[in-house]
């Protein structure tokens, strides 16, 4: 999964025009990024601050840098390298230079892999919101509608698996589209009292989180859909998934959704299907499973 996501970033940047800009040290770094030259790229970004260049273009000069280094990491992982070995090297890319999106994207297969989940759905969720930036992140860098998805996804599993809440926006406020993609089922990582219905202390926090989400999309209507792990009557299943979205819907009208809220249950019928799930344990693949699906209607 690590080496199928590298691929696909440099599909993105093999097909890469690159946009005008007003700053020499952009124009500059542009032509290194093409050459493949790392240490001319590092050379423009250090620069960007005294040059002729705005703060967002400052920005977007280390951004491109970052993504010369990045590709040469791609390409060693690409070659049967193990993107582990890149690990200091791609923290050091995200604080030296803020992203892009790419760099937190394998930072997110980095953290997965440790089983590091609440770091995972962190950098995931990241790795969304900064692709989507289209001052900072513009077309030609950005990830495409399928990449945005698989981000989306990536960053759903990891909060399930979080042993934690992990917020649903990480930088600004809450969001259902990316770059003209709509994401309309969002899994929310609310918990229960084991085989009732009544939040646990990190399920409140986790419906908290929501209801603010749901404060800035501003949806007319949301369905919720609640879903049970296969322990238990299929019948007792049904019952507890539809009693927990009703706890939710109840908890989300008196945090202040004005909305319309349909529940649904699904019981144990349709279980949390993950990228790898060979990767988890039995009792983390049942905390996938039990789930509240929010479905938005705009």
């Amino acid at each position: 999964m690590l080496m199928r996501s590298l691929a696909v970033t440099l599909f993105l940047l093999a097909g890469a025009a690159p946009a005008a800009a007003a700053c020499d040290a952009f124009t500059g770094v542009i032509e290194a990024f093409n050459a493949g030259d790392e240490q001319k790229a590092r050379s423009f970004a250090e620069t960007a601050g005294t040059a002729n260049c705005s703060a967002n273009e400052r920005t977007l000069v280390g951004r491109v840098a970052a993504l010369t280094a990045f590709n040469r990491i791609s390409t060693a992982v690409g070659n049967g390298g193990t993107l582990s070995d890149h690990r200091q090297e791609l923290e050091d890319l995200q604080r030296q230079y803020g992203g892009p999106w790419q760099v937190f994207d394998a930072l997110g297969d980095l953290a997965r892999e440790r089983k590091d989940y609440e770091q995972a759905a962190r950098f995931y969720q990241i790795a969304l919101e900064d692709g989507s930036n289209e001052t900072l992140t513009p077309d030609w860098m950005a990830p495409d509608e399928q990449y945005i998805l698989r981000l989306d996804k990536m960053a759903s599993e990891m909060r399930l698996a979080a042993p934690r809440p992990v917020k649903l926006a990480m930088r600004g406020g809450c969001k259902v589209s990316f770059r003209g993609v709509t994401i309309k089922k969002k899994s929310t990582p609310v918990r229960y009292v084991f085989g009732t219905a009544d939040f646990a202390p990190e399920g409140i926090e986790a419906a908290k989180d929501l209801a603010e989400c749901l404060k800035t999309v501003k949806p007319g209507s949301i369905t919720l859909i609640g879903h049970t792990d296969p322990v238990g009557s299929a019948d007792a299943n049904y019952k507890l998934s539809l009693a927990r979205a009703e706890t939710l819907k109840t908890y989300l009208h008196d945090a202040g959704y004005a909305g319309t809220i349909t529940t649904e249950g699904k019981g144990e019928d349709q279980p949390f299907k993950p990228d790898d799930a060979s990767a988890y344990d039995a009792e983390t693949l049942n905390q996938l499973h039990r789930r509240v699906e929010v479905d938005v209607q705009q």
